[in-house]
Order: C-alpha cells, then structure tokens, then sequence
C-alpha cells in the first residue's frame, strides 16, 4: 500500500503523515485506556529516545519511502525481512542476547518462510533502492534493540513521544520546503495506515520487547507478511497459493519452536535498581520482585491479592536456576 502512496508525495510528506496517524491512535489508545501502573519517561531517557525517534521514526520511514519509489514490490518486501536480521545481530552480538539451538533454527525457519512468502525474487531492484530499503531495515533494527532497553518505560508515552517527535518536524519541514501532499483522500489513507501500522504497533512491539528481548521478538515479528497474506486470503478473497502453504509451514514449525524454547540454568544476578511495572503474587511471588514496600508504594492497593504497581527498587546479588529470556533482568554470559 506505501509502495502505491510511494509517488504521490514526497518522502517527508508522507513518512509525516504515517506517524501523524501513529501519534493520533496513541493519544486515542492513552485517552480509552485512562492511567495505569507505569513508570514515565526519566531524564536519563532522553539520550535513548531520541536516538530512535530519529532512526526509527525519521531515517527509516524516509529511507523506505524513497526505496519504494525504486524498486518493484517484490523486490521491497523481500529486501525487508533485513529488519528481523539486523535486529537479531545487533541483539545477540552487541546487546548480549541469548538465542539457543532452538532459537536460532526458528529464527532461520521464520525468516525463510518470510522469504518464500515474498518471492525470493529482487528482480527489477537497483542498487540506490536496495541501499535505500537495506538502510531503513538497519535503522529499524537499530530502534528495535535501542527500544527494548526503553520498555521497561511506560510504552504508551515511549510510542507517543517517538510519534510525534517523528511526524511534527518531517511535517513542518515539508510545509517550510514546499514538497507536494498527497491529495486529501491519500492523506486521509496514510494516517490510517500509520494509526495502525505504526502507533498501535509500535506500542505493542514495546510491550514484546519488555517480555521477550529484541531477538525472539524479532522472530516472531517477522511472521507479518505471513499475517498480511492470510487477512488476504481471508478478507480480500485472494486465491490460496504454494508459498503461502510453504511459508505457513516453516513459520508453524519455527514459531512452535520458539515458544516450546525453555532456557534454564545457574546464573548469577548483581545489584541492580531501577524502577518499571511488575507484578506481586502473594501466592506465588515473582523471583525477582520479593522486595519490601512502604505505606506510599501500597496506597489503596490491597497486598493479600495480585497486583501490579510501578516504583523504584532494588534487586540484592542472588544466584539460582529458572527458566528465563533475555529481558532486563538477564543480561548475563553464557558459556
């Protein structure tokens, strides 16, 4: 669909319009759902938000806009699994991620099913479109790992701050520049594509990223051409075909793996103290939340239920084995 809205704007002009309807649906999303237990945005976030507001939410979408002008279809759908790559790496090798044996064959299983879904095919592509797309994939791949270390933030106010610090300045230097708006009812188009495509997703792509690490998010995120193609099916009554099936069954297997993944073993915690949204179990207490609260941290909050509540505390050095991913709280070496 942006691949179609590709010539009828500029780069800005569109990418703005994209994350103006991301920041519409957020406000909307953080209106409905009123407040909740969550820990806002710090001054120390600053450096980190804006590192992926303008790689996530200014290079990549302008980059793919211009990439999309050049290249056919195909070509652009198959150059975008990249992002799953690039956010893996930049994981496992920089951000000290763990992905097992499992893992690591339902990443390749997932991926090439995203492959097989989208042709496999870059004919038609150009070096200076290939480039454009690739640059936005790693710019996004940046973002997804730079996005999970801000998740422990209140995700709707992290999706919402990279929203609108993205769509106002594209949009107010394509008005100061003079590049072309699509026609009023492509705009219309291209903020329901980002109210969807772009707000509701990134909030819940944060709310992966909290629970699972950049990296078996980034698997199970590249299932989405998969998705797309069903609702395709499904919806738009297009016909059943071989690489849907094919890519169906390499996903299957691939995401079934992931999620039958069980990673277990003796590891070692340091003091740590940060603050985020975690939940207390009289019954059956979380092992890295057994901590002492005051009469402030419980107001009006009843301690002999479950709860979720957000504040600051520390976690004592401890050392024990249990199944784990790599979220916040194990980012630790393996041997």
């Amino acid at each position: 669909m942006i691949s179609t809205l590709a010539s009828s704007g500029s780069a800005l002009s569109i990418a703005g319009l994209l994350y103006a309807g991301a920041t519409l649906a957020l406000l909307v999303v953080r209106t409905v759902r009123g407040r909740r237990a969550e820990t806002p945005i710090a001054r120390q976030d600053w450096p980190a938000l804006a590192a992926l507001t303008v790689l996530g939410g200014v290079v990549g979408p302008v980059a793919l806009v211009l990439g999309l002008a050049r290249l056919p279809a195909t070509a652009s759908s198959l150059l975008l699994n990249l992002e799953a790559v690039f956010t893996l790496v930049i994981a496992v090798l920089i951000g000290r991620e763990h992905l097992g044996f499992r893992g690591g064959v339902s990443a390749l299983l997932t991926i090439a099913g995203a492959v097989v879904l989208t042709d496999g095919s870059l004919s038609g592509a150009n070096a200076i479109g290939a480039g454009l797309v690739g640059l936005a994939t790693l710019a996004w791949g940046i973002d997804n790992n730079i996005s999970q270390r801000l998740s422990l933030r209140d995700p709707i106010q992290v999706a919402t701050c990279k929203a609108a610090g993205a769509s106002l300045p594209m949009l107010l230097l394509a008005c100061l520049l003079g590049h072309p708006f699509p026609p009023l009812v492509l705009c219309v188009a291209l903020l329901g594509i980002g109210a969807l495509g772009y707000g509701i997703s990134i909030w819940l792509d944060l709310l992966a990223l909290r629970d699972l690490g950049a990296a078996r998010e980034a698997v199970l995120f590249s299932t989405a051409p998969f998705v797309g193609a069903l609702f395709a099916v499904a919806v738009l009554r297009e016909q059943l075909s071989l690489p849907l099936l094919s890519a169906a069954g390499l996903m299957g297997v691939g995401v079934v793996l992931l999620l039958r993944e069980e990673h277990r073993h003796w590891h070692h915690h340091q003091a740590l103290r940060h603050a985020h949204r975690h939940r207390h179990d009289p019954r059956d207490g979380d092992l890295h939340h057994e901590h002492d609260h005051g009469l402030q941290e419980l107001e009006g909050i009843d301690p002999d239920r479950p709860y979720w509540h957000a504040h600051e505390h520390s976690h004592p050095p401890a050392a024990h084995a249990h199944p784990h991913v790599s979220d916040v709280h194990h980012r630790h070496l393996h041997s």
